[in-house]
């Protein structure tokens, strides 16, 4: 039912070669822990603005292997935009409908850049070996225990061992020996650091949430020098300050909320599902996450453009974990959260129809 790390890749090898005008197979710097080359796929159709000054949107999933659904959806939002690009077909997503003309326009006005499994190793081993493995394969040397959780290892308050992170190997949330020591998070910090990208989705499973900044504490928005930059990195301790929560400027976090609301309308429209738009802190601590670190990069650097970073945990929880990590029908779940991200998509756009819904049939 799902498809294996080749099958994948086959499909984006059959995009570049169907739609060459406006597909991209970009080549990343380093393969994965076992050696597999991994590879993004770039979408951008040729009548627009020239493709290096669009708006840009970076989609990633398979960061956590279990979670088996989301890199078959990225592939599949792939096809659907590039089927509406060559014939102009409506594409119908339960009782939402997005025109031809919406989703050539999207090709027409936005960089689309898609890394549908971030973690080829660890998908490899759930389809072959063991349905809930979580992390990535590397080997920890001195223990008997293998993986990084690579949602816990980007340079942000990387090893602060806040809530649902942890400095021991043995553990599913281990963060790894040091920041980005992973190849395969290095892969998703080349994308970043070499496109321009505007928006940030690291597409997860589960709990029906639409998750934005920040992950290790509560927000607030009334002390600027009550910020990350303060506080130390690689203790293995939890942050140890009582009351403490995280500075996010008023306008951006008005920002987040309304586009996490318009992904929220989006992915409701599909068959009433309705995703709960909140930051990360809310579901548990976590540090080291990929949504936090693409938006905290301008704020330790200047020089860099500012990413809206977001997480989606698509799906229901259930008392049957293998069931909300891998359900047996996946394709409503795959279909509303595509709807979701095509809601980003135009709202990367800037173009109209870009604060609600457009079309809804039913």
């Amino acid at each position: 039912m799902y498809r294996t790390v080749d099958q994948l890749d086959r499909v984006v090898e059959r995009l570049v070669a169907t739609a060459p005008e406006v597909c991209t197979r970009l080549p990343l710097p380093e393969t994965s822990r076992q050696g597999r080359a991994i590879a993004a796929l770039r979408l951008a159709a040729p009548d627009g603005p020239p493709v290096d000054e669009r708006p840009g949107v970076l989609l990633i999933a398979g960061t956590h292997a279990r979670e088996l659904m989301n890199p078959d959806l990225l592939v599949e939002l792939a096809v659907d935009l590039i089927a509406a690009h060559r014939t102009g077909a409506d594409l119908v997503l339960g009782a939402r409908t997005w025109t031809g003309g919406e989703l050539r326009a999207l090709l027409g006005a936005v960089s689309i850049h898609l890394l549908p499994c971030v973690n080829p190793d660890g998908r490899t081993y759930v389809l072959t070996v063991d349905d809930m493995w979580r992390k990535n394969r590397r080997d920890n040397p001195g223990t008997a225990c293998d993986g990084v959780d690579l949602n816990r290892n980007a340079d942000i308050l990387w090893g602060v061992t806040e809530g649902q992170t942890s400095c021991t190997p043995c553990t599913d949330i281990y963060c790894g020996p040091a920041a980005f020591s992973e190849p395969e998070n290095r892969n998703v910090r080349h994308l970043l650091d070499t496109a321009r990208i505007d928006h940030f989705v690291d597409v997860h499973s589960f709990s029906e949430l639409v998750i934005y900044p920040w992950g290790h504490a509560p927000n607030q928005t009334t002390d600027p020098a009550q910020n990350f930059r303060t506080l130390p990195t690689g203790t293995c301790r939890p942050l140890g300050r009582p009351g403490y929560a995280e500075y996010i400027a008023p306008d951006d976090l008005a920002e987040f909320r309304r586009v996490a609301g318009r992904i929220v309308d989006e992915i409701a429209a599909v068959r009433g599902r309705r995703y709960s738009p909140e930051p990360g802190m809310t579901l548990y601590p976590t540090t080291g996450t990929h949504s936090d670190y693409a938006w905290s990069r301008h704020l330790s650097d200047p020089a860099l453009a500012r990413t809206y970073g977001y997480t989606i945990e698509t799906g229901p929880a259930g008392d049957d974990a293998r069931e909300a990590f891998h359900p047996r029908d996946p394709e409503p779940i795959k279909r509303e959260v595509e709807s979701g991200l095509l809601g980003l998509l135009q709202v990367a756009a800037g173009g109209a129809g870009a604060d609600a819904p457009s079309t809804v049939t039913g």
